[in-house]
């Protein structure tokens, strides 16, 4: 139902893959709201992360139009509830190379 919800997403281009969302060293809520918005003009953004992202994490955790997880956490329900799912590359490389998802681990 993931790689469904996934497909569908990308289907009408509202999966995006970016190399990062804030490039300095330090957070910054403005920084990462405005790198967001030149992804799409929708509203509601899943972001999925790897746990060790700790600046975009700080970034974007008070954002109320993003809602942020990480790739083992990623599921169904959060893909469908989003206007929009923006990885970065290294989640998206771990949710492609198939290291799952707590939900799909589960299922099997």
């Amino acid at each position: 139902a993931l790689r469904g919800a996934l497909s569908d997403r990308a289907r009408n281009d509202r999966v995006h893959v970016v190399d990062s969302i804030i490039s300095a060293d330090a957070p910054s809520t403005k920084a990462a709201i405005a790198a967001l918005a030149t992804l799409s003009d929708r509203v509601n953004f899943l972001v999925v992360l790897e746990r060790t992202d700790s600046v975009t994490w700080l970034s974007l955790r008070n954002a109320p139009e993003v809602h942020i997880v990480a790739v083992d956490q990623l599921n169904t329900y959060d893909v469908l509830a989003s206007d929009d799912v923006v990885f970065t590359q290294g989640a998206y490389d771990v949710f492609v190379n198939g290291a799952g998802t707590a939900t799909e681990e589960a299922a099997k």
